[in-house]
């Protein structure tokens, strides 16, 4: 079976620490990095994953799994896009788009 490629959009918050966020994200994207099996790019509104879907699966329940246990609350939404013709598409999604505003 042909492994599937995914690229995310992933927001991970908790309500439970006050109108800062930055120290829980901060714990969420350090647990991001750590995994080499998937690419990880920082946003200011959340984070963008890409991998196989088992490794950005596994990514998220592990998020969920460390993060549950010690807050009320945490929030996790997962915006998921498959295109089976193209991996690398955190830069390839970018230069594409910026190449497309140079001929603007």
């Amino acid at each position: 079976m042909q492994d599937i490629h995914v690229i995310c959009e992933l927001v991970v918050v908790t309500y439970d620490i006050g109108p800062s966020l930055s120290p829980f994200v901060s714990r969420v994207v350090k647990l991001i990095k750590e995994d080499r099996r998937v690419e990880h790019q920082l946003c200011p509104m959340g984070s963008v994953i890409e991998g196989r879907w088992e490794d950005v699966m596994n990514l998220v329940d592990r998020i969920m799994r460390t993060f549950a246990p010690d807050f009320e609350r945490v929030g996790i939404t997962l915006k998921v896009d498959y295109r089976r013709s193209k991996k690398d598409r955190i830069r390839g999604k970018v230069q594409s788009v910026e190449e497309k505003m140079s001929k603007l």
